[in-house]
């Protein structure tokens, strides 16, 4: 009967996350997930483009780059044709791939998508997997173990292992950010005010008569293309 009840529970906990996530499906525990997903998904362009790499002291680097959206980490094709993550990763100002730029910041490397000379708008492009992702705003998950390396989850304070032979669910978000004097903003009501002083009264007008998700894209797009 108690495992009739284990099974009942996570059946129901799945169901709950795959309704808003893909799943990793029929691999074995502590497998690395990555190798299961499409590299638009774990990337945040679908090929190795050539790039550029420019270092808080002024120095920059030339390669074919991305920007792993599970790690927020730059990878490059070595000589040798090899993915390697960047050594330096500290020391990042920005990355530009083939006309996109990344500026690296707490929240992960956020793409300059638009921009009205003052503030810009971007996003962060995350993936995430179900047992490591604390729930908290704008993509802000606490990681205490590999993203990639699933052998268990957790439910009610209670600990399962996971069978051999599992689906794990992940996902893929695109989370909205502000930038403004070589500072990332979160998107929230605050953050809009103070990056845009002069339209305080024109923001309280807009979110009177809008239902504005400030973690949705598209909600903030619409709501920054007003105020500029």
């Amino acid at each position: 009967m108690k495992k009739y009840l284990i099974f009942v529970l996570l059946s129901l906990i799945f169901t709950v996350f795959t309704a808003r996530a893909q799943d990793v499906v029929h691999h074995q525990r502590g497998e690395d997930l990555q190798q299961y997903l499409l590299d638009s998904v774990k990337f945040v362009s679908p090929e190795f483009q050539a790039g550029v790499i420019t270092f808080s002291d002024g120095g920059f680097s030339r390669a074919p780059v991305n920007i792993s959206t599970i790690e927020q980490r730059v990878y490059f094709i070595s000589p040798e044709g090899q993915y390697q993550v960047l050594a330096d990763e500290d020391q990042v100002r920005r990355v530009s791939i083939k006309g996109r730029t990344f500026i690296k910041s707490k929240y992960g490397y956020v793409e300059i998508l638009q921009t009205d000379g003052d503030v810009s708008l971007g996003a962060v492009y995350r993936t995430s997997f179900f047992e490591t992702e604390k729930k908290g705003a704008y993509g802000m998950a606490s990681q205490t173990t590999s993203v990639t390396t699933i052998g268990t989850i957790q439910a009610n304070g209670t600990m399962y292992t996971l069978g051999v032979d599992q689906s794990t669910p992940f996902k893929y978000k695109v989370i909205p950010y502000l930038y403004k004097d070589g500072k990332v903003y979160i998107s929230n009501k605050k953050n809009f005010q103070k990056c845009f002083p002069d339209k305080k009264a024109f923001l309280e007008e807009y979110l009177t008569g809008h239902t504005v998700d400030f973690e949705n894209l598209d909600d903030v797009r619409a709501l920054y293309n007003a105020l500029r």
